[in-house]
């Protein structure tokens, strides 16, 4: 399953079941590549957000996710697991390799090599980012589609899902055509926007 329906398959799931709060696996090394992608980035407002260990409330309509291991060492995870012969899934993802989070990944374990305590140090600086009063911060949103928390008006998967449905996988990825918003706000196309759709490679 592609990683941006993964969270939209379990979100469906967990509605269906009316549970309360969806705990998820993410550990400490998760957490720290999390924080070092949002910095490279420079997505203050997600920075914030993504060291919490619970997100999202139920008034926003969301079922509100929880990380129990967020200090725990993803290989500290590994060896319980494997002492107390747990089933665990110990596959990579078939995505990983060309995915943002693979450089985070192996700068991290790179300090981590030099210092061992980096990805704590990483987490901590996460928790406390300080911005200057009168910074305007993002407001988090939904979409516009699903109702799913998003930044943007329509989250990656109504992207991705929308871009599939009309023969475009490259829809919504990269640098956007001026035509992106006007398809995915599902707006008609002139013949001529028609014409030119044809000839780009979205």
């Amino acid at each position: 399953m592609h990683p941006t329906q993964r969270p939209r398959a379990v979100r469906v799931h967990f509605k269906t079941l009316s549970l309360r709060v969806q705990h998820s696996g993410h550990n400490a090394d998760d957490v720290a590549e999390t924080v070092l992608m949002n910095v490279l980035r420079g997505d203050i407002a997600r920075l914030r957000r993504c060291t919490a260990i619970s997100t999202a409330s139920e008034g926003e309509g969301v079922v509100p996710r929880c990380k129990p291991l967020k200090y725990a060492y993803e290989k500290e995870i590994v060896l319980y697991a494997y002492f107390k012969k747990l089933d665990y899934f110990s596959t990579e993802c078939i995505y990983s390799p060309n995915a943002y989070r693979g450089h985070a990944r192996t700068f991290l374990k790179d300090l981590e090599a030099v210092r061992p305590s980096a990805i704590m140090d990483v987490i901590h600086s996460g928790e406390n980012p300080s911005v200057r009063e009168g910074v305007k911060m993002p407001v988090q949103g939904t979409c516009g589609r699903c109702g799913y928390i998003s930044s943007q008006t329509l989250c990656k998967s109504c992207v991705l899902l929308e871009g599939l449905n009309r023969g475009l996988p490259r829809l919504g990825i990269g640098k956007h055509h001026r035509l992106h918003g006007k398809i995915l706000s599902q707006q008609p196309l002139t013949q001529a926007e028609e014409r030119k759709l044809k000839t780009l490679e979205l």
